[in-house]
């Protein structure tokens, strides 16, 4: 009788640690609730009016941003929608308008690896793998243990994985009492923010090596290949950044 309440206790033990909020996670939560929250809110209100006045129901706005979490494929993924494109073709200009998430991802896992958390559970965090949420983990995951850095950025890109759902349903709401003038304004606000951020960086000598490559060859390639330069320049800066990182953490 004695074992078996104990084992119960221990079953109910065990569902509060899974969803116990850890220091790492506050830590993250905290740290997305400020101008990277503003930034991404902002377009995300833009792309909920834009849902709103293109005919989407709020359920479906809701639904794009809980599940993509991508505002570039998210809007590419409405204006087929819109002009009737076949779900093949979604899937195919979503997945392309995405691609970038790819390298992102295989930058961002030396950072944030930890032998001591199941593989399937990195599986799941790359669902929170945005622009935003990438570029503030680059810019603050240096004052968070390695050990705590999956969870620190389990806060950070859930927390600016939740306003972004919260702003897309508000500007859904919101829509008809906004100038379109002014929402079309709020969609420069991220980009901004992203070139802020990038400026702020600038020094860090591991990013300047990547921005001076991207600098050098984005002009160049895209000379040579309209089409394509831009992308291969991309490709390359972003790569040996990639294995800048990993030879660093290495060490």
């Amino acid at each position: 009788m004695i074992k078996k309440k104990y084992l119960s206790f221990n079953k109910v033990s065990l569902k509060l640690n899974f969803i116990m909020i850890t220091p790492p996670i506050k830590q993250g939560i905290k740290y997305s609730f400020g101008t990277a929250s503003l930034g991404l809110g902002l377009s995300m209100f833009t792309f909920g009016a834009f849902l709103k006045s293109s005919g989407f129901t709020i359920w479906q706005s809701f639904s794009s941003t809980f599940f993509a979490f991508a505002l570039p494929g998210q809007f590419v993924m409405a204006d087929l929608l819109i002009a009737g494109g076949s779900i093949l073709n979604i899937f195919f200009a979503v997945l392309l308008t995405n691609a970038r998430l790819f390298p992102m991802t295989i930058n961002l896992i030396p950072i944030i690896q930890n032998n001591k958390i199941a593989k399937w559970k990195f599986f799941l965090i790359s669902h929170l793998i945005a622009v935003t949420a990438w570029i503030n983990m680059f810019a603050s995951y240096e004052n968070v243990k390695k050990n705590n850095r999956f969870e620190y950025f389990l806060g950070l890109g859930g927390g600016l994985w939740i306003t972004s759902i919260l702003f897309t349903v508000l500007g859904f709401v919101c829509s008809d009492f906004i100038n379109n003038r002014i929402l079309l304004g709020l969609v420069f606000f991220n980009p901004l923010y992203f070139l802020i951020m990038t400026l702020s960086n600038i020094l860090n000598r591991k990013l300047l090596i990547v921005f001076i490559l991207s600098a050098i060859l984005g002009p160049l390639l895209n000379y040579l290949s309209p089409s394509w330069g831009v992308l291969i320049a991309g490709f390359i800066s972003g790569s040996l950044g990639f294995f800048y990182f990993k030879i660093k953490n290495d060490r």
